[in-house]
């Protein structure tokens, strides 16, 4: 831990510069996400992909290398489908970049799938069934666009740097064996600029605030890390942030200071616990053509704010999970939870910050459950609305997604036991945030304001797994599930046809209170639709999409029917072609299923979304292709490796690729995540990664 810290305030101190243009380094802020999904080629869903990324370094146009950021973080990337999370600073000295290298641990990798319904733990190899171990890629940046680091004035002059996992293009699975075997070949892209729009999470304990300018400043600690602080970070926030503090709910102002403001400045620095749903922003005039900051200040703007006894500490732990059981008992009641990560100082961990909960382990006999118990003192809150509250235990029924704090139980016959049921004085135990969850299923009928839908599932788990015994009057149905749109935003949904595919963010009714069954919300965590909006129910071409196709043995040198500098069709007879699907959350679009040939095109929309929301400048997004691995032959002072080649045009990456595909260079899958029109048979690209 000693060590840990000196590192930590090494970074620190680093990252603040004094007020002077001649400091000779620039400030990188380094976010990580999954920018395909949790879906992977053929039919495989991923439960939880944990690994470890340890490093990024960044080499010149002259050769030399620099650590941009080394403090190693296990993550789950299935928990950032939806978002990015901010890693950490990356203290950078000024000069242009054409390559950077990024090391990834899976020595302790947790990855689970769904096998009929069920998380379950795999065992896991690189490709040649090699035993995992660590795992460098090399990525090359666009030539007409690398990555130039200016002098910074300080971190809220920083570019942010973007870290994108693509789990379709980097797994193999296969169910044949037992336990189930993941082969992983991990495929990935570090850019200058986001290829989307999602929200950034940012974590870390509290330094100060400042109510004149509307800003609080934290220690940066990403996902579940207690112990380094890399970097600090000033948020930006205003009338429209949403607070939640203690488990209370703040929006507004008075007399010209934000009330949420007022109240975080109540709580302790250094032990408080902040976490922020928050966009990067840059101001238009001074951004250049491909939307990065020149000079003046990008900002992290909150949407809302969790705060104080409502976040997880040193000194608790917390579950989170979807309910899948709701048990009366003497005290209040017991949740089961399924598909669960537990987090915590006293915990047992596999990955020191927190461990995966696979509803059958590989190997052994013991099958982990979670379960929270709750009762009348419970603290509960729900996350990202406002107009949720004076909320209780009964609040929470079955099909919620959420995350408990309380007090650990030691496991016993398998099963993990969080007591949420009261506060214990002097902590934060006994609270419970309900979080954004999201249905998918056909619509059956409209009114207005709600809906009734054909549920399938609920945050990717088959709708089967749930127990709905006294969440109503009379149990809910999945063929006839009822859904309050009165708060969902935009209703465009009102003229879709019964048995369109239809996805719904929000919240359970109160346990026993259905129906209806379902409250929609807009979902904040949510990026905007290619229209521009964002609404709690969506039809099937405003919902992210990703393109997958796989074609079978070592690959094939003829992928694509068409291939130009505007756009690309997929040659569905070829022979060796084995999967080919649109894959949006878990609606799965085969494109032999199309009425006529899908065509792949770069989006060519600046932001990614139009229009721009007058309410907010949107982040920058800026559009990747990608090919890879390029073997590297050994020279006398390098060993082989592997590139990956970035291009931030689509006409640049179709000159570079075309010609290098060949007998010798196969194509074995392809991806592109962006957004899917069924009736022009459109897919628009904000990225494409292709696998030789």
């Amino acid at each position: 831990m000693l060590a840990a810290f000196s590192c930590a305030v090494a970074l620190l101190t680093a990252a603040c510069h004094s007020d002077t243009t001649d400091s000779n380094y620039g400030v990188g802020w380094v976010t990580i996400t999954n920018l395909s999904g949790n879906y992977a080629p053929p039919n495989v869903h991923f439960a939880s992909y944990v690994v470890t990324v340890d490093y990024v370094t960044l080499t010149d146009s002259v050769g030399n290398t620099y650590t941009a950021i080394s403090t190693a973080e296990p993550i789950d990337l299935t928990k950032l489908s939806n978002v990015a999370e901010l890693w950490g600073n990356a203290d950078i000295p000024a000069d242009t970049y054409v390559s950077a290298t990024i090391e990834l641990d899976y020595t302790n990798a947790q990855i689970s799938v769904f096998d009929n319904g069920v998380p379950t733990a795999t065992t896991v190899q690189f490709v040649g069934g090699t035993a995992v171990t660590t795992a460098d890629l090399v990525v090359v940046f666009d030539p007409n666009n690398p990555l130039v680091v200016t002098n910074s004035l300080s971190t809220t002059n920083a570019q942010r740097l973007a870290l994108e996992f693509d789990l379709a293009a980097s797994n193999s699975v296969d169910f044949s064996t037992s336990p189930i075997t993941v082969t992983a070949n991990p495929y990935l892209r570090f850019a200058n600029a986001a290829a989307d729009t999602k929200k950034i999470r940012i974590r870390g304990p509290l330094i100060n605030s400042n109510t004149s300018t509307g800003t609080y400043s934290i220690y940066e600690r990403p996902f579940y890390d207690e112990v380094d602080n890399i970097g600090t970070l000033s948020i930006f926030n205003n009338d429209a942030t949403i607070w939640n503090i203690d488990g209370t709910i703040y929006t507004g102002s008075t007399g010209g200071v934000l009330n949420g403001l007022a109240q975080l400045q109540t709580l302790s620095a250094g032990v408080t616990t902040t976490l922020a749903y928050a966009t990067f922003e840059v101001t238009p005039s001074t951004q250049n053509q491909q939307g990065q900051p020149t000079g003046t200040a990008g900002i992290f703007h909150s949407l809302y704010v969790v705060a104080g006894g409502s976040l997880e500490t040193n000194y608790t732990e917390h579950l989170t999970g979807e309910v899948t059981a709701r048990t009366a008992t003497s005290t209040g009641a017991t949740l089961t939870l399924t598909n669960a990560t537990v987090a915590g100082a006293t915990v047992a961990l596999d990955q020191g910050y927190f461990q995966y909960l696979s509803g059958a382990p590989a190997g052994g006999t013991t099958t982990a459950i979670a379960e929270v118990g709750i009762g009348p003192t419970t603290i509960v809150s729900a996350e990202g609305t406002a107009a949720l509250q004076n909320l209780d235990y009964n609040s929470i029924a079955v099909g919620q997604l959420i995350s408990a704090i309380g007090t650990y139980t030691s496991p016993v016959a398998g099963t993990i036991l969080l007591n949420a049921v009261s506060p214990t004085p002097g902590s934060t135990a006994g609270q419970v945030r309900l979080l954004p969850t999201s249905l998918y299923g056909s619509l059956a009928s409209t009114a207005t304001d709600s809906l009734t839908m054909n549920l399938a599932t609920i945050d990717e788990v088959p709708v089967s797994v749930f127990n709905f015994t006294g969440n109503g009057a009379t149990t809910p149905v999945a063929s006839a599930f009822s859904v309050d749109t009165k708060n969902a935003g935009s209703q465009d949904f009102a003229s879709a046809a019964a048995g369109a595919p239809i996805f719904v963010s929000g919240y359970t009714n109160a346990f026993g209170a259905a129906p209806p069954d379902f409250d929609s919300y807009v979902n904040l965590q949510k990026a905007p639709t290619p229209d521009g909006v964002v609404s709690g129910v969506n039809l099937e071409d405003d919902v992210a999409a990703v393109l997958q196709v796989l074609w079978s043995g070592t690959g094939t040198a003829a992928p694509f029917a068409t291939f130009t500098a505007s756009g690309l069709t997929i040659d569905l007879a070829n022979t060796q072609l084995s999967s080919a699907v649109i894959q949006l959350g878990p609606e799965s679009v085969p494109l032999a299923s199309l009425s006529g040939t899908l065509n792949v095109v770069p989006n060519t929309v600046s932001n990614c979304v139009t229009p721009v929301p007058a309410t907010s400048t949107l982040q920058p997004c800026l559009t990747l292709f990608s090919y890879g691995p390029i073997t590297i032959a050994a020279t006398a002072t390098v060993g082989a490796y592997n590139e990956l080649l970035e291009f931030n045009s689509f006409a640049g990456f179709n000159t570079s690729l075309k010609p290098f595909i060949s007998s010798t260079e196969l194509v074995t899958r392809m991806t592109a995540s962006g957004y899917f029109n069924r009736s022009t048979n459109t897919f628009t690209a904000n990225s494409v990664d292709v696998v030789l």
